[in-house]
């Protein structure tokens, strides 16, 4: 049986919620290492993953769109 995309996600998710609330349950007093995860901080890197993910999504679509052109104009 094939699982999908989305419920492979909501594992993944899950389980990282599950080991971050272990993980601040065993080292309070070693947690002080991870204070510069912000919520800003975290928002800044969620942006600049989507900007380079819209960039690398719009080249790889404009050189396949280049590849079928010029392969139709082979013909």
């Amino acid at each position: 049986m094939k699982k999908c995309r989305l419920c492979y996600f909501l594992r993944y998710f899950l389980a990282s919620v599950f080991f971050l609330i272990i993980i601040s349950l065993t080292l309070t007093e070693k947690m002080h290492y991870l204070t510069f995860i912000t919520p800003w901080n975290v928002a800044i890197f969620i942006l600049v993953a989507g900007f380079f993910s819209f960039l690398i999504k719009i080249l790889s679509y404009y050189k396949k769109k280049k590849s079928t052109i010029s392969e139709e104009s082979d013909k």
